[in-house]
């Protein structure tokens, strides 16, 4: 998770590519695995003790090197949450696009997108967690690089709507607005994961966020097109189920 930067122009919004995060080693790949563990090691240590009530020292143990070693690829511990949200994002950026490769239907896209959020929330629950608790512990210049990132992510939710409108499945609407709303749906299952982990699968949440905020917005021919995407689903669900069921009863025959 290399940081390659360039100062930001006097006068120009902060963005996450214009922050340089300092590091001592020339290695590119050893600075990207060395914060890869910081990061994971300073995800654990903030939801459990906070951003404040963590030390340096606590995330270079718990990351496996000395503190001394730590500032090599960091300036300070704020360096290592903005790192952390950068890891955020890019997880999503990365994982979203995978998903989509190959979907070209206008309102699969849309579904898949809030899928592909929800997966990589899901992946990183503390991070998002963290993220949520402690983003006024940046100075502003970082947190405005947050929140334009926040706003770049967006449009990988935001695309999939205005086609669906263009393609006349979803009725015109303020596009952002339900862009957040969306994005939100993601974000609480990290932030009430600790309920409903345990309660409910990530397919069924998803399902049902999917039903609440689509079900206003959609058209005639949007509602047709979901509910045609909706059976097929389940047509495929249950030919893998049959199909799996040959193999269970062999492996208890033997």
């Amino acid at each position: 998770m290399t940081v390659h930067s360039t100062r930001r122009k006097r006068g120009k919004p902060a963005t996450a590519a214009a922050i340089v995060i300092e590091s001592r080693i020339e290695d590119s790949g050893r600075v990207e695995r060395r914060r890869e563990q910081i990061v994971q090691a300073a995800v654990a240590c903030f939801a459990r003790k906070g951003y404040h009530g963590t030390t340096i020292k606590e995330i270079a143990d718990s990351a496996g090197f000395s503190a001394g070693l730590i500032y090599s690829y960091v300036k300070d511990k704020e360096d290592v949450l903005f790192l952390v949200y950068l890891h955020i994002f890019e997880t999503y950026q990365r994982h979203i696009p995978e998903r989509l490769l190959g979907v070209t239907d206008p309102l699969q896209r849309l579904c898949t997108a809030v899928c592909a959020y929800c997966e990589a929330v899901d992946r990183n629950t503390g991070a998002t967690v963290v993220g949520y608790r402690e983003s006024a512990s940046l100075r502003p210049e970082l947190l405005r690089a947050i929140q334009q990132l926040e706003l770049q992510t967006n449009k990988l939710i935001a695309e999939p709507i205005e086609a669906c409108i263009a393609a006349g499945l979803v009725e015109p609407t303020n596009v952002e607005l339900l862009t957040f709303r969306l994005v939100l749906l993601a974000h609480g299952w990290a932030l009430k994961h600790w309920h409903f982990g345990g309660r409910v699968t990530l397919s069924d949440y998803v399902a049902d966020g999917l039903r609440l905020y689509l079900e206003g917005v959609l058209t005639p021919a949007g509602r047709r097109r979901r509910r045609a995407q909706q059976a097929r689903a389940l047509k495929a669900q249950a030919a893998d189920a049959a199909a799996a069921a040959p193999r269970a009863g062999g492996r208890r025959a033997r």
